[in-house]
């Protein structure tokens, strides 16, 4: 293929607005062998400005998985914003976190965007089946397509998205923004960029028992006051593992193994690793909490989490068992101005507590009979009706959402909801949506009002 050929193919499948679909892509892949295809949507999909050097290098027999060209992510995996416009980035298969500082022309500002009616419990569709519109950007079908992350840039309020193109070792990752209604490929190469490397990552043949330990060598990535605290699973002999990144990058990290006491299962964990975890000041000191599989909620005071420390955390809630956490994170409700944390979770509805109960909870007994919960905190949890596979706060009054449409299940859309009550009232059937129904929330009165905040 040559360079012309190759340029072609990457532009038309630059972006992708929110009225296109699979089909339309089909001209410009039909005049193409599927080898063609697929060598150019590996090109297009990271998103890179290549070299005349490296596309030289690049060649007409690289293949997707072709080494040699350069790529600042090896796999996209969560995400975080930090100060300064700075995209944090956990890579697996790279055992890195990435570091990306966004300039201006990287943000497009989508506070004009309209997001619902919020009276009304009315939010909006982003993206229309966002799986097959980024299959039709990658030059694939939507079964090869993974999202493992969504993160919102607060002040432009632009939604991102870690993707990959494929499966296993070979996926292509790539970040994806979200620009009024079109999906547009982060162009990385362009960027500033530094990265850190995540030591004792487990051996890629390592395995659980239906997976592979590398799955989680980095389950979460989240900055506060000036670090960067990655979770996940180490060879180690205490495998599940917190490190402290100070940001900038340098070559200090401080390094904690981790174990709780798990009510569900009646013993001390020191393997299974945090999945999802935040950082909140309460009195004075700075708390890390954390959700795990199967689960529980635990405190681990900051200042415990130092270099060589093996810490035991304070389970003060048992959410649920037989169910894993999908997104942790904190919003203030409009109506009482309290603010409340939300954990989203996978078979069941997500959890709400109060922040405020979270650093005077008390710890759940140690050494006791296995209790199938829910526990502590998870006995006063307030349950919510989400069932996204990610979710994130967009503004004050709107979160996003990436969920299946619950009508029809093979789509995947992007979504606002409102907050505090996440409650998409078109998604189901119920009096409120008979003309002259029962209207409690005295929404009828602002049925053509349109709340862009």
């Amino acid at each position: 293929m040559n360079k012309d050929k190759l340029q072609s193919l990457v532009s038309e499948n630059r972006s992708t607005s929110e009225g296109e679909t699979e089909s339309k892509n089909t001209p410009v892949l039909s005049g193409y062998s599927r080898r063609e295809v697929l060598r150019a949507a590996a090109f297009s999909a990271v998103g890179f400005a290549v070299s005349g050097r490296a596309l030289a290098a690049f060649g007409s027999d690289l293949e997707i998985s072709g080494g040699g060209r350069f790529r600042p992510l090896q796999s996209a995996g969560v995400l975080a914003f930090g100060p300064d416009n700075i995209l944090f980035v956990g890579d697996i298969t790279g055992a890195a976190v990435h570091a990306f500082v966004l300039s201006d022309s990287d943000l497009t500002p989508q506070t004009g965007v309209e997001l619902g009616n919020f009276h009304n419990f009315e939010g909006r569709d982003l993206v229309k089946g966002i799986d097959q519109k980024l299959a039709a950007l990658f030059g694939t079908t939507y079964d090869q397509i993974v999202v493992n992350d969504m993160v919102v840039h607060q002040p432009s309020q632009q939604v991102f998205i870690s993707v990959e193109r494929g499966r296993g070792t070979d996926a292509i990752p790539a970040i994806v923004k979200v620009n009024h209604g079109k999906l547009e490929v982060l162009n990385l190469e362009s960027i500033q960029h530094s990265q850190v490397a995540i030591p004792n990552e487990p051996d890629d043949k390592a395995m659980l028992e239906f997976e592979p330990q590398r799955t989680f060598a980095i389950t979460d990535v989240k900055y506060y006051k000036g670090e960067v605290f990655v979770t996940g699973v180490s060879n180690q002999r205490f495998a599940s593992t917190l490190y402290r990144i100070p940001y900038p990058f340098n070559k200090e990290m401080a390094t904690s193994t981790v174990e709780i006491w798990h009510p569900v299962h009646g013993e001390f964990e020191t393997r299974a690793p945090i999945i999802r975890h935040l950082v909140k000041e309460a009195n004075g000191e700075a708390h890390l909490y954390a959700v795990y599989g199967c689960t529980p909620l635990v405190r681990f005071p900051l200042a415990s989490l130092k270099d060589g420390a093996h810490v035991r955390g304070d389970v003060i809630g048992e959410l649920g068992y037989g169910s894993n956490p999908l997104d942790m994170l904190t919003f203030t409700s409009p109506f009482d101005q309290k603010e409340y944390l939300l954990v989203t979770i996978d078979v069941r509805s997500a959890s709400q507590i109060a922040v405020a109960d979270l650093a005077s909870a008390p710890t759940e007994p140690t050494g006791v009979p296995i209790d199938f919960g829910p526990g502590g905190l998870g006995r006063t949890q307030r349950n919510l009706p989400i069932k996204a596979e990610h979710i994130a706060v967009l503004n004050p009054k709107w979160a996003v959402v990436i969920q299946r449409h619950p009508k029809t299940s093979y789509r995947l859309d992007l979504s606002t909801i409102m907050i505090p009550y996440f409650f998409e009232r078109k998604d189901g059937m119920s009096e409120m949506n008979w003309p002259g129904g029962p209207d409690p929330f005295q929404y009828r009165p602002h049925v053509h009002e349109l709340d862009h905040m």
